[in-house]
């Protein structure tokens, strides 16, 4: 039966979005600043084989092992991914890019043109 659904396509921007709820879910309680930066930096690629190589920037939580914070996470979205979309993920590629407090997550600064709201 499950024959009969074999020209199933899924798009990028499906994948993209699996990919930001499942970051979002490991992170827990971030702010949308956090994830609007993180939902800009994830890039997906798919391979001529149709298998996914998914890439983006995060900042860490000072005082996490960088190398174990990373590999939790990305097992986190290879998992969520092939469960959902039945594709293999191939590799995910994530940046750190900073470090920072666990206060810092909570209060959010404007970004480069943005005025804060008070």
């Amino acid at each position: 039966m499950a024959e009969e659904y074999k020209n199933i396509e899924i798009s990028d921007g499906v994948i993209k979005e699996i990919a930001i709820r499942s970051i979002g879910e490991f992170l827990g309680d971030v702010g949308s600043r956090v994830m609007k930066k993180i939902r800009k930096s994830l890039d997906v690629t798919r391979n001529p084989d149709d298998s996914l190589v998914i890439e983006f920037k995060i900042d860490v939580p000072y005082g996490e092992p960088i190398p174990e914070y990373v590999s939790k996470l990305t097992e986190k979205v290879k998992h969520d991914i092939e469960m959902m979309t039945s594709m293999r993920v191939e590799s995910i590629n994530v940046t750190v890019e900073n470090v920072f407090e666990k206060e810092e997550e909570i209060e959010e600064e404007p970004e480069e043109g943005e005025e804060k709201q008070e």
